[in-house]
């Protein structure tokens, strides 16, 4: 009995000397791994910085316009006929008055003839009648009737006269034609379109639509226009807003402008697509680097270096608004204040809380002129 309690007991024995063996061993190691970890430097990252600073900003955005005559018209004929004069050749400026082109009317001109001798007719009969009534030789109900004829007669001059003008095709103002040709003997069935007549104005209208998310326009406020064509520069010219739209179109919720253009130069045409652009209200924003931002699908951030207790600085990550963009820079309008310490080039490399090494550099363009000129859009 002694002898198992002996066996037991040294079986027991080495097993726990084994077990504090291998824990004091397993204890070394996780103690030489602890140390070797902290003969490593801390996780950090160099960057370059800059001070926010707060600067009135005045953005400008772009839009499409369109221009348009002070007067335009699509010259038709109201009625079909053969040619029988054409009095305008193609890019002719016309006057006002000016009879373009003229119809075949020989046969409303026969009948207008016919029209003429029945009513000289009807004019002696009625006179007359009246004559011969104050001397009670014929009832009121001849003269009555006489007056009918006459009336008539005065009827069909007129409907004659007026088929006959309508066989003519007059500019109503002066102006240039389009480029249309025509010959004599031609036919043409009615509502034929003839010529686009637009009028020679030293001023012409531009219309653009704004939507309801930008900043709306009143009258006499300013913009600027420019053409679109392959010059590189072209010059913007002022104009003023003289009239808007009522109300905004309810599938587009746009409100549309017009303002007044001086074009005694004749460089803009009548349709011409140009571009408008608009400043607007001039506000406060903090404007930093483009690279200073790091974007996300949680939103967009800012990276403020602050020093920790060691005074040693680290990365905090700010969520900011960002407003207009101009050129390599971005304007903040909101998460940022002035005096703070940011980084710039090498922001995507810090993480909240990363200890930060600031280089400065030897040049800090974040600060740029934020009054923008139409000259420089």
């Amino acid at each position: 009995m002694t002898m198992h309690i002996r066996r037991w007991a040294l079986a027991l024995f080495i097993t726990v000397g084994t077990i504090a063996g291998l824990s004091f061993l397993k204890f070394q190691q996780v103690q030489a791994a602890i140390a070797f970890g902290e003969s490593f430097p801390e996780p950090s990252a160099t960057v370059q910085t800059t001070v926010t600073k707060k600067e009135s900003f005045s953005a400008q955005y772009k839009v499409t316009g369109q221009a348009r005559a002070l007067q335009v018209v699509a010259l038709q004929n109201q009625l079909s006929g053969n040619i029988v004069s054409v009095n305008f050749n193609a890019g002719d400026i016309v006057e006002a008055g000016q009879v373009l082109l003229s119809l075949d009317t020989s046969e409303e001109e026969a009948q207008l003839n016919a029209a003429k001798a029945t009513f000289a007719l009807a004019k002696s009969t009625l006179e007359r009648n009246r004559q011969m009534l104050i001397g009670k030789k014929v009832s009121q109900q001849v003269v009555d009737s006489a007056l009918a004829d006459y009336q008539i007669a005065i009827a069909n001059i007129d409907n004659l006269n007026s088929i006959i003008n309508k066989k003519q095709v007059i500019a109503p103002f002066r102006g240039r034609v389009g480029i249309d040709t025509f010959e004599v003997g031609q036919f043409l069935p009615n509502n034929t379109p003839i010529t686009t007549l637009i009028a020679q104005s030293n001023q012409i209208w531009v219309e653009f639509k704004l939507p309801q998310t930008k900043t709306r326009l009143a009258i006499g406020d300013q913009v600027w226009v420019e053409q679109i064509n392959q010059h590189k520069t072209n010059p913007k010219i002022s104009a003023k807003v003289v009239a808007k739209q009522t109300q905004m179109e309810a599938n587009s919720r746009h409100q549309t402008y017009r303002v007044v253009l001086d074009n005694s130069d004749d460089v803009i045409a009548h349709n011409e697509l140009l571009n408008i652009y608009i400043t607007q209200p001039a506000q406060s924003v903090i404007m930093v680097p483009n690279l200073a931002i790091t974007r996300t699908s949680q939103g967009d951030f800012v990276y403020q270096l602050r020093q920790d207790d060691t005074n040693t600085l680290r990365a905090h990550k700010l969520a900011v608004e960002l407003g207009p963009r101009l050129g390599d820079n971005q304007a903040i309008v909101s998460g940022l204040e002035s005096n703070m310490l940011i980084a710039t080039i090498g922001a995507f490399k810090l993480s909240q809380g990363l200890l930060v090494y600031p280089q400065t550099s030897d040049t800090d363009d974040t600060h740029v002129p934020l009054t923008q000129s139409p000259e420089g859009l």
